[in-house]
């Protein structure tokens, strides 16, 4: 009909990636990261026009003996997102990342739209062993947060001296795990696994339609060689519900919803 716009409003597709910047990732892995974020700004900007169902939109979160959001006011577009190298020291403190998460995670602070929101993208980098008590706050956000709750969650486990176990916890699926011993597969899996994470999960406007942490990474690793990587050796099963059956067609993506 003349007149009548064709233009229909994008969700907003969040992706979020938890760094960690202890100490034991000082020299070529946080230089990696670093290449791989320079790298993951050219790329992203390349393809965002190849995403037509959502706005991307980026946080980073790092973690040391405290955790400091690199994007201080909450998610960016990706014609916004510069990255600015950053450092390795200090400890692990992975359960003030979790604090942070849990905190910005919400409609009252990060997630504010218009438009409403697809299901987020939660990208977690590590290579050691929390310092501090994670598990209290990783039980606060996972029992609370409805928006962690069904966020597709995937973890790159750097080296071996990477705890498995705890990244595995994290994202409530081993098979979403994956550990890298290569730095130049390092820096390509941070580019794969968030190009694929946009590919995939655009698309999804309900939580049970969205594509799982698993299906990310393993639409991601198609294009590396096998032996640049392992998908994590199965460990202790992690206990907790199916979160993404359970919300399954009672979570609508928009501002009408009850989402905190």
């Amino acid at each position: 009909m003349p007149g009548t716009s064709s233009f229909i409003p994008k969700k907003v597709l969040p992706i979020v990636y938890v760094i960690d910047t202890s100490a034991s990732m000082f020299g070529h892995r946080i230089e990696n990261v670093n290449m791989a974020m320079h790298e993951l700004e050219k790329i992203m900007r390349e393809k965002i026009n190849d995403i037509p169902d959502a706005e991307i939109r980026i946080a980073v979160l790092t973690f040391s003996t405290d955790a400091r959001w690199i994007t201080q006011n909450g998610l960016v577009s990706v014609s916004d997102f510069y990255w600015n190298d950053i450092i390795a020291g200090g400890l692990t403190d992975l359960g003030a990342a979790l604090r942070e998460l849990d905190q910005k995670l919400s409609r009252s602070s990060f997630l504010v739209s218009d438009t409403g929101f697809c299901a987020p993208v939660i990208f977690f980098m590590s290579d050691g062993q929390p310092t501090d008590n994670w598990e209290k706050a990783f039980n606060g956000i996972k029992d609370n947060n409805r928006w962690f709750q069904v966020a597709r969650k995937i973890a790159v486990a750097i080296g071996e001296d990477a705890n498995i176990e705890v990244l595995t916890k994290l994202v409530g699926n081993r098979e979403a795990v994956i550990q890298t011993y290569d730095y130049e597969t390092l820096k390509n899996m941070i580019i794969a696994v968030s190009v694929s994470s946009s590919m995939l999960a655009g698309t999804s406007r309900m939580a049970g339609d969205a594509a799982s942490g698993q299906m990310i990474l393993e639409n991601a690793v198609t294009a590396l060689p096998a032996e640049s990587y392992t998908i994590a050796p199965e460990v202790a099963d992690f206990d907790g519900p199916d979160l993404m059956e359970a919300y399954d067609g009672g979570a609508v993506w928009s501002d009408g919803g009850s989402w905190n």
